[in-house]
C-alpha cells in the first residue's frame, strides 16, 4: 500500500472506513485458554453451527448434513437429515422444528423426524443463495442473514479477497417462514446474527467489515456496538444472563489487510494461485511448504512460536449486555483449537465449534462466568 495511495484514499473519499488492526490487549489479551477446553467425543470433518433441540440432543451441521449427537459427550452420532448443499447455520424454533440455513436454498425448517416440512427460498424477488446464520426472537420471528449476492457461503476467502461493495442482507420473517422482508441491506459478510437479551434490537456480526452493529426491531434506525475488532467476528449467541459469546473465523493481519489494497496484485494472486494458497485468513493453517509462512511463522528447531503472524487463529469472546468484551478464550498460532465459527452455550456448558481442527470443544469457564 503506498503511502501516495493511502492519502488520496483519504482527500477523495473522506467517509470510508479505514480500519487499522486493533492490538491485543485488554479483554482481548493472548492466552492459552482455549487450548485447555475438553474436545467432545470423536473428530467431525468441518462441522459448521450447533443448536440444543427441545429432545436434549445437539445437532451439528457438517457438509450437507445434519448430525443428531446424544451422550455425555454427545459421542453417540447418527444422521438426522442430508440435504442437497452444505449446511451451515442451525437454530431451534420453540415448536422444536430445526432451522437450517442451506447453501444455494435459503432456509429449511425440518421437523423432528429429519423430514423438510418449510422452506424460504427468496425474499424481494432476490434468491437467498447464500444464507450464514438464523436466530429465533422469543414471539417467533425469525432472522436470517444472506452474506453474499455473488458467493456461496463456501467461498467466504473468495468474498473477503474480492473485496467487492457488500452486498448481504438482515432478513426477517414470521415462524411459517413467511412474511418475509429485508431489514438491512449492503452489510459485509454478516455471519453473526442474535437478539438482545431485552428482545428489542437485533445484533449482526459484519465479518469483512470487523464490527458489531445493532438494529432496532421496532425500526427506526442502527447503532454500531464495536467498530472495529481485531478479527474476523463469526457467530453470536446469547447467554441466559443477556451475555453474548462471538466466535471468530481468524485474526486480521497486516499481510492481508496489505494485499487487499493491492487490488492488480491480488486478482492476478486469485487467477494464478489455488485459494489454499492465497495469502490470507485460513480456519487452519497447518504449515503446507508451500502456503504463505509470512516470515514469522517458519516453523524452527521443531517449534512455532505462538506470536507469530497468524494465518489461523482461535478466538471466542464473552461480551456484555451493552457489547463489552468482559474476557477471551485463545488458540494461538502454535495452538490446536482454529477457525472457530460458533460457540453456544449449551446447558451449563459453553461449547465452540473448531471448523479448522474438526472438533466440538467445551470451554473451560473462570469462576463466576455466567453460562446460558
Amino acid at each position: 500500500m503506498s503511502l501516495l495511495g493511502d492519502i488520496i484514499d483519504r482527500v477523495l473519499f473522506p467517509n470510508r472506513e479505514i480500519h487499522g488492526i486493533p492490538v491485543l490487549d485488554g479483554a482481548f489479551s493472548p492466552n492459552q485458554r482455549l487450548d485447555q477446553a475438553r474436545r467432545l467425543g470423536s473428530d467431525i470433518e468441518r462441522p459448521d453451527d450447533i443448536a440444543l433441540g427441545p429432545d436434549g440432543a445437539l445437532y451439528v451441521s457438517t457438509g450437507n448434513r445434519i448430525l443428531r449427537c446424544t451422550g455425555a459427550d454427545f459421542e453417540m452420532r447418527e444422521t438426522f437429515a442430508t440435504l442437497g448443499d452444505a449446511v451451515g447455520g442451525l437454530a431451534c424454533a420453540p415448536d422444536g422444528r430445526l432451522l437450517a440455513c442451506v447453501s444455494g436454498e435459503g432456509l429449511v425448517a425440518l421437523s423432528p423426524s429429519g423430514q423438510v416440512v418449510g422452506k424460504l427460498e427468496s425474499v424481494g424477488g432476490e434468491k437467498i443463495a447464500c444464507p450464514l446464520s438464523v436466530t429465533v426472537a422469543q414471539d417467533g420471528a425469525i432472522y436470517l442473514t444472506d452474506g453474499s449476492r455473488s458467493n456461496s457461503p463456501e467461498l467466504w476467502l473468495t468474498d473477503l479477497m474480492q473485496n467487492r461493495a457488500p452486498t448481504g442482507r438482515l432478513i426477517v420473517c414470521n415462524a411459517a417462514l413467511g412474511d418475509a422482508k429485508v431489514v438491512a441491506d449492503k452489510l459485509a459478510w454478516p455471519l453473526g446474527v442474535v437478539v438482545s437479551g431485552d428482545g428489542k434490537e437485533v445484533w449482526v456480526a459484519e465479518s469483512w467489515n470487523h464490527c458489531l452493529t445493532a438494529f432496532a426491531r421496532g425500526g427506526g434506525g442502527k447503532r454500531v456496538i464495536v467498530k472495529n475488532f481485531t478479527g474476523y467476528p463469526g457467530r453470536l449467541a446469547r447467554g441466559a444472563s443477556g451475555e453474548v459469546w462471538m466466535s471468530f473465523l481468524a485474526l486480521r493481519t497486516q499481510l492481508t489487510e496489505f494485499v487487499l489494497r493491492e487490488r492488480a496484485f491480488c486478482e492476478e494472486m486469485m487467477r494464478t494461485v489455488p485459494p489454499d494458497l492465497w495469502i490470507g485468513p485460513a480456519l487452519d493453517g497447518r504449515l503446507n511448504p508451500r502456503e504463505p509462512t509470512q516470515i514469522g511463522r517458519i516453523k524452527k528447531l521443531g517449534i512455532q512460536k505462538p506470536w507469530a503472524p497468524p494465518r489461523s487463529y482461535g478466538l471466542v469472546a464473552r461480551l456484555d449486555a451493552k457489547g463489552e468484551a468482559m474476557e477471551t478464550w485463545h488458540s494461538r498460532v502454535d495452538g490446536r483449537v482454529h477457525g472457530v465459527t460458533a460457540v453456544r452455550p449449551i446447558g451449563a456448558h459453553v461449547i465452540a465449534v473448531s471448523k479448522g481442527r474438526d472438533c466440538l470443544a467445551e470451554l473451560p469457564l473462570a469462576r463466576g462466568t455466567q453460562e446460558g
